[in-house]
């Protein structure tokens, strides 16, 4: 009988200790890494990111966008367009082990608002004006 008891007793403190993890409240880091903005370029490197970052270029056109992205874990989304149209370039749930590197020709002169979105991402991002000469 006292080894019923015990061995109910261990059991009823595992089950306990596993419901506290499941259940508690993961922790809402929204960005834990380093920003780099200047008027020419904007850079992320992230061990987490569970949020949205943006910066504005201003391009004109002909120029283009170097971009570039590597993703370790997670999810990332990213879009680059101007306020009220369509956008030139998206990339949706890009995800770990996506490596990117290529060029986004600027159709317009105007302001370019580049957005990054993670969930639970750790990574790099880098967009580098280019002049059109």
């Amino acid at each position: 009988m006292r080894n019923k008891i015990i061995l109910l007793s261990v059991l009823t403190v595992l089950i306990v200790i596993t419901l506290i993890l499941v259940f508690m409240p993961k922790s809402e880091v929204r960005f834990d890494g380093d920003r780099v903005s200047n008027p020419g370029y904007f850079a992320l490197r992230f061990d987490r990111m569970n949020t949205a970052d943006a910066e504005t270029m201003e391009l004109e056109e002909g120029d283009a966008l170097h971009v570039t992205w590597q993703i370790e874990s997670g999810y990332l989304d990213i879009v680059i367009g101007q306020e009220n149209e369509e956008a030139i370039y998206q990339a949706n749930r890009r995800a770990a082990g996506d490596k990117a590197d290529f060029y986004v020709g600027i159709p317009k002169t105007g302001a370019y608002t580049i957005t990054v979105s993670g969930r639970e991402a750790k990574g790099q991002t880098a967009f580098l004006k280019t002049e059109n000469k």
